[in-house]
């Protein structure tokens, strides 16, 4: 499948978010940012996999494990031993501790020295689930019986999930998170039929097909121009679900399995309609092409990013801070706008330098 711009502007977004709410020399763990990224940095990229998500023509489900493994399994495992050697634990035990965590896959207690990586194999997971998904849709003989089909799936699996999760014993690889987390799959999923039911999503290309000249000449472009005038009337309600839910919600962290004050219902609605405003501002901002290219730059090396940012943040803390001048470390680390725009800024761009360096690994820059 080609790539589509405004998706890995929207990968770039998120993977932007997850830098943003890892910085917490200047963020508290429960304020208001920290509230507002966690909502929706990981979900987009959930979303997106849903979106990607179908099954192909004589692709045998041996085959479709083998796919994800080597883009997402493989990625995990190196960037887990290379994290192990970065960290050099002090003493036998703690490498092994650290060994340990990296086969259970789950990014609480320490158990990873380098916490974000902890998504690779939950989505793994996620995407396997989701392919059984897809799978006993095809029992389905019409489309809405399909989509039935797989609605009462993705239900069952998360209430399974969330059953699973409410015993506060963690499954390796986030085993019972790539349950509950299936709705995002869906919405997917259906946001990808939807586009190819009504058209294309992208703003960009809808306005340049419709001139002023054409208006009541062509039905298809009337109606590609009614399309982009809903979507863009429902960014109010999204954006008032999501403030709403964000606010009484409060702080989420998927990794620990917690999902805010009002729980799992609270949680999809804040996300999804945070995902719609994501999603149709990378539509926008794909217009602009020196934005859209720094951004799907972002996006399509959004997994090394993911899985470098960490340390480049310690190293920078460690290394480069205190050799730094000293009106440059009072900037660097004040909390102001100087400060957090120079800190976000020197991290993501070194992260994405580590992340271009890896460009030649097995998985990265791939769909997943």
């Amino acid at each position: 499948m080609k790539r589509k711009t405004y998706i890995d502007v929207a990968k770039g977004i998120a993977i932007l978010l997850v830098i943003l709410g890892h910085m917490n020399r200047f963020f508290d763990y429960n304020g208001r940012l920290n509230q507002m990224v966690y909502s929706v940095q990981l979900p987009v990229f959930l979303v997106i996999g849903g979106y990607w998500m179908r099954l192909k023509q004589g692709e045998s489900p041996m085959q479709f494990l083998e796919k994800k493994f080597y883009r997402l399994l493989q990625p995990y495992f190196f960037y887990a031993v290379f994290s192990i050697l970065y960290a050099w634990p002090e003493n036998a035990a703690k490498f092994c501790f650290y060994v340990a965590g990296m086969l259970w896959g789950i990014g609480i207690r320490d158990y990873l020295p380098n916490l974000p990586i902890w998504f690779l194999p939950m989505f793994f997971v996620a995407n396997l689930w989701f392919y059984l998904v897809l799978q006993i849709g095809r029992l389905g003989k019409k489309n809405w019986q399909k989509l039935l089909l797989e609605g009462i799936t993705v239900c069952i699996f998360m209430a399974v999930g969330w059953k699973l999760k409410l015993k506060e014993e963690r499954l390796p690889w986030g085993f019972e998170l790539a349950m509950i987390l299936q709705g995002f799959f869906f919405a997917g999923h259906l946001w990808r039929l939807a586009e190819e039911y009504l058209g294309t999503f992208h703003p960009a290309e809808s306005a340049a097909a419709l001139k002023p000249e054409d208006s009541g000449k062509n039905p298809e472009k009337n109606l590609e121009k009614k399309q982009r005038i809903l979507l863009a009337v429902l960014l109010i309600p999204a954006f008032l679900i999501w403030a709403v839910c964000v606010k009484m919600n409060g702080r989420v962290d998927i990794n620990a399995a917690w999902f805010g004050n009002k729980g799992l219902w609270s949680f999809y609605l804040a996300a999804l309609s945070g995902c719609y405003l994501v999603i149709f501002a990378s539509a926008l901002l794909s217009r602009c092409r020196p934005i859209a290219w720094i951004l799907s730059l972002f996006g399509t090396n959004s997994m090394a990013i993911m899985a470098v940012h960490v340390p480049v943040l310690i190293w920078m803390d460690g290394v480069i801070t205190p050799l730094m001048p000293a009106v440059i470390k009072a900037n660097y680390m004040t909390k102001n706008l100087i400060g957090v725009t120079y800190s976000f800024v020197t991290i993501a761009l070194l992260s994405l330098f580590a992340a271009l360096l890896l460009k030649r690994y097995p998985g990265e820059g791939r769909k997943v």
